[in-house]
């Protein structure tokens, strides 16, 4: 009995140990804010604030104060498996849905829908050295259908 406790345990830490390891080797994994003096929001406006959380599983929360000052929060869950997963919460281009797919180990790009159509294609571009986190967005409005660009920029912290 001794032995197979000590087997469970031996299994326990290994498995816990490498999650942790898988977790930190996925360069998005962490918690990032937004510089907003770096970041490009045409038409605009830009947000007052944000702040986002990436976890192990691909769970993206974010949070912050929008350009009238309310606050914010929404979501979305990055999968590699294609397939469109629903988003959370007010999202700022209205999508219901997201897909995504890993180019690389730092680049991962996601389509996002709205009432079953396209409506935004973002790139997530992490740096070499992992401090910097680029999203760069291409949709339509949710409100006049009118094109937009976002090229943010976001540290991690």
């Amino acid at each position: 009995m001794k032995r197979l406790c000590t087997v469970f345990a031996v299994l326990f830490f290994t498995f816990t140990a490498a999650g942790l390891l898988l977790a930190q080797s996925d360069p998005f994994v962490g918690s990032w804010k937004l510089d907003v003096a770096k970041s490009k929001f045409d038409p605009g406006p830009a947000p007052q604030s944000q702040a986002r959380t990436w976890d192990a599983s691909g769970k993206v929360s974010i949070e912050g104060v929008n350009a009238a000052g309310k606050p914010m929060a929404y979501g979305y869950t990055i999968k590699d498996d294609g397939k469109d997963h629903p988003t959370m919460g007010a999202i700022p281009n209205g999508a219901q849905t997201v897909s995504t797919k890993r180019m690389s180990a730092n680049k991962v790009e996601a389509n996002f829908t709205r009432d079953g159509k396209h409506a935004e294609t973002a790139t997530f571009s992490v740096s070499k050295d992992g401090k910097v986190l680029s999203i760069l967005a291409k949709g339509t409005s949710p409100v006049d259908g009118k094109p937009f660009t976002n090229d943010t920029v976001w540290e991690k912290q």
